[in-house]
């Protein structure tokens, strides 16, 4: 324990820590096959702190149990420390000693993993104090815990250095290397400046400009392993995982490296992954996840009142079918023909199960939405937000075909399970809806899950809409009726949205086991804690909206997260 302490507290101290080179990737070996660097480390701490939500969460009765542990208070002392020895705000501090860039490069490894920390400064005279200080602090800390071994200090390279265990660290003028492996240490300060690290180099060909951080991963190297050979071999086998990521994988498999870069925007953050292969060399299956040039790769994101998340995406269900001899291997390609002669016995009229995932188009929306009111009187042990889908036909044909199928196969559902079937008419369409009987006993649903569903169906247009309410049913109804719903398509294949003011609503609605695990852990009142998690849920309704886009262009893999705040504002 003295010695993970002591570890623990010299990568703590050295964090503000002192480095200055052309490049902190100066000093990361080529052999490096992950790497992580913030050009300016001092831009990407005050983005952060100043961030409005981080701002608010400080003011959480949650955050001050954080804030109060022994832990934060012990780091809160330490750079009250180095403040005070070192003659500067942290601010400052982080451009005197890591002003040039702060630069972290590991190896992949089945054991303990080399790493290098590389911490570029401005200053070489603040990075000789901080360096003294750092160590001096270690050594009154491990003698503290009365620990064997300590610190020993020597001269590498001409520089000063200290070994604590297998942690080492030495200080070139304003820079600072540390390393839990000698040899990495070594590479790091001899290499010298070989012109523009490749994963610098490899980056920028992608990521847009000006990241506050960003991260290179050398897939070249990390795919010559025999456990990632196995791993894409075995996917390429595996149905189910060609259906839902084939394509993510794929790029992954024919990228020689991976970008990733943290932005931040007017009002909020963005994250940019970039992989450098395409649709362009996708193989027949893994048409599945694409559109043909020039078509739609997915349909607005449908968000009706109440929305906690939001998703689109395409998935080519007819592609899969009318190629199945070509895509699926002899026993899932039997399996699902079986399934279709089954299937196909029980429909009404003359559809078969294969026509209809044939007539089955490639765009899927997907809602999760809070209820504006419970679907039953009798309430459920355990409260779950409504689910609901909508599909896009093909062929004009699609939505006159699913409808009696739907009906056929729910009324052999509600048999099974007693429910009555209710219709009801929205905005001109009628909705076929199923619902459970709260005078009756069901044995295995003691605890009256079933209470949050009331499953649904409706057909608007040439659209599927099935939900688990009919209150969403008939939000998505609307929906779809709006000009928003039918705008242009875009290009990404994937797009979602994430509302935390939706997640604040669910959460609100259902408060009692966060001011349950408030009352026994931290042995407040009931009405401090509800007051508390009342505050937790205005807190998460300023945090505005998550996005997710995925687009796979015909080089290029490109997935961006963006966090916007509500209102555009900070």
């Amino acid at each position: 324990m003295p010695r993970l302490s002591a570890l623990a507290g010299f990568a703590l101290l050295l964090a503000p820590g002192a480095a200055r080179a052309a490049d902190p990737l100066d000093c990361v070996p080529p052999s490096a096959q992950l790497v992580v660097v913030s050009d300016s480390p001092r831009k990407l701490a005050e983005a952060v702190t100043g961030f409005d939500a981080v701002q608010k969460a400080q003011q959480l009765p949650q955050y001050r149990a954080i804030y109060d542990s022994a832990g934060a208070t012990r780091a809160f002392q330490l750079l009250a420390l180095f403040e005070k020895e070192l003659g500067a705000k942290w601010p400052d501090l982080l451009d005197q000693l890591g002003g040039g860039g702060v630069a972290l490069g590991t190896k992949f490894a089945d054991g303990d993993a080399p790493v290098i920390l590389v911490l570029c400064g401005k200053n070489a005279e603040q990075a000789r104090k901080a360096f003294d200080l750092t160590i001096k602090t270690v050594e009154d800390e491990l003698t503290r815990q009365g620990a064997k071994g300590g610190v020993e200090r020597y001269k590498f390279h001409g520089a000063d250095a200290v070994k604590i265990g297998d942690l080492r660290a030495a200080r070139f003028g304003a820079n600072v290397l540390v390393s839990n492996n000698e040899q990495m240490l070594k590479d790091g300060a001899t290499q010298g400046t070989t012109g523009q690290h490749k994963a610098r180099a490899d980056t920028f060909k992608l990521l847009p400009k000006d990241p506050l951080a960003w991260l290179w991963v050398d897939l070249a190297s990390v795919k010559q392993s025999k456990a990632s050979k196995d791993f894409f071999d075995a996917t390429r086998q595996d149905f189910l995982q060609t259906l839902v990521v084939g394509g993510t994988i794929d790029c992954v498999k024919r990228a020689d490296f991976l970008a990733l870069g943290v932005y931040k925007e007017a009002n909020g953050f963005k994250l940019s992954l970039r992989l450098p292969a395409g649709r362009d060399q996708f193989p027949p299956e893994f048409q599945l996840h694409v559109p043909p040039k020039g078509t739609a790769g997915t349909l607005a994101p449908l968000e009706p009142p109440g929305t906690i998340y939001s998703h689109s995406l395409h998935l080519d269900i007819s592609h899969l079918w009318t190629n199945r001899k070509v895509l699926l291997n002899d026993e899932i390609r039997g399996g699902l023909e079986q399934a279709d002669k089954d299937i196909s016995k029980i429909l009404p009229g003359s559809v078969k199960f294969g026509e209809l995932l044939a007539m089955w188009g490639p765009h899927h929306r997907i809602v999760v939405a809070n209820h504006d009111a419970p679907p039953y009187k009798k309430q459920p042990g355990s409260r779950f937000p409504a689910f609901g889908y909508v599909a896009t036909g093909r062929d004009p044909k699609f939505a006159k075909s699913v409808e009696p199928a739907l009906r056929a196969a729910a009324i052999i559902a509600s048999l099974q399970f007693d429910m009555k079937m209710v219709e009801h008419t929205h905005d001109g369409v009628g909705i076929v809806s199923y619902r459970f009987s709260e005078t009756k006993e069901l044995g295995d649903d003691p605890d009256g899950i079933r209470f949050n569903f009331e499953p649904c169906f409706a057909i608007v247009g040439n659209e599927l809409v099935v939900a688990t309410t009919v209150e969403l049913c008939k939000k998505l109804i609307t929906e779809l009726k709006s000009p928003r719903a039918s705008g242009k398509g875009s290009p990404a294949v994937i797009r979602g949205t994430f509302n935390a003011k939706g997640a604040a609503q669910f959460l609100a609605a259902v408060p009692d086991p966060l001011v349950t695990d408030a009352v026994l852990n931290r042995g407040i009142g009931l009405d401090q804690a509800r007051k508390e998690v009342a505050a937790l849920v205005e807190w998460l309704k300023s945090l505005g909206e998550v996005k997710v886009e995925l687009d796979i262009d015909q080089k290029q893999y490109k997935l961006d997260l963006v966090w916007e705040l509500p209102n555009g504002r900070r």
